[in-house]
């Protein structure tokens, strides 16, 4: 059996700094608070709770003067604010992608209309809007677009930014920018802003379930970037697993598998995608 391992699997350079820098804050400090998941892998999440951290889920949680991480993918304004009200001690660990959006959504807000094409319910998303004030819409498939062409008209404003969540698939970006320029008679500014490790991910994700048998895509539950990578196998391959680790695995049988194909989201350790490898090669024999 051929096993194919994507090259860019695993850890992004974001991620990477996220969960060093929460490392070296717990261990440094005591009581260390995390609004929300600090990335969307759970057992990530579970190693640095066993250190110490402690995950809440609304910044009232969080008390008086405490110490608090923003995670990798940011959070809402408000929190900030909240934050500062509190007198709550603040470890920004938003990506750093992120933040280079916010700030180019901060010198176009007063002018123009800003479009998001990401997922409406995603933290990132809600983050990145609610730094672009009301004249905002998120877009996240082809049924929001007359909405937000509504929203546009009522801003006055006579022209539009269009940017991306970091994570968001890149062909269906396109498409909806397209569809947008049709549209829109307005001047419209349009910045790919999807992270380069996302879109080299997807592509080799593309590429690698076009010759498999079986595709295994390995991530959390809640990873976006990860069920992205589902969505374009599941284009190329007709078997494909979407898993956290190799528990996922157990009771799978290989014997007309030939070929297998892995690749692992921008939240997921290195060591799962190996403990993959070694069960997989030990099941085969």
């Amino acid at each position: 059996m051929d096993i194919i391992i994507g090259k860019y699997s695993g850890f992004c350079n974001g991620v990477k700094y996220t969960i060093d820098q929460a490392n070296k804050i717990i261990s440094e400090n005591k009581d260390i608070y995390c609004l929300g998941e600090i990335v969307h892998n759970e057992n990530v999440v579970e190693e640095l709770e066993k250190k110490g951290m402690k995950t809440i889920h609304s910044i009232n949680e969080c008390p008086n003067n405490s110490k608090l991480i923003i995670r990798a993918h940011g959070d809402l304004k408000e929190t900030y604010d909240k934050a500062k009200e509190k007198g709550v001690q603040i470890f920004d660990l938003t990506c750093g992608k992120i933040k280079s959006i916010r700030m180019k959504i901060d010198k176009k807000k007063d002018d123009h209309f800003i479009i998001i094409i990401g997922k409406k319910n995603h933290p990132e998303s809600l983050g990145v809007q609610s730094f672009s004030g009301n004249n905002s819409y998120i877009i996240e498939d082809e049924s929001n677009i007359n909405e937000c062409i509504e929203k546009l008209a009522n801003s006055k404003k006579d022209k539009a930014y269009i940017i991306s969540q970091t994570t968001f698939n890149s062909d269906k970006f396109d498409k909806l920018v397209n569809i947008l320029k049709e549209k829109i008679q307005k001047e419209l500014i349009v910045e790919k802003t999807i992270c380069n490790a996302t879109s080299n991910r997807q592509q080799e994700t593309d590429l690698i379930s076009k010759e498999v048998d079986l595709m295994i895509i390995v991530g959390g539950k809640k990873s976006s970037n990860t069920k992205e990578l589902e969505v374009i196998s599941k284009k190329n391959c007709k078997n494909v697993l979407l898993i956290q680790d190799v528990n996922d695995l157990k009771n799978m049988n290989y014997k007309k598998i030939k070929k297998i194909g892995i690749m692992a989201g921008a939240s997921t350790p290195e060591i799962i995608v190996n403990e993959i490898i070694d069960y997989i090669k030990k099941e085969e024999k």
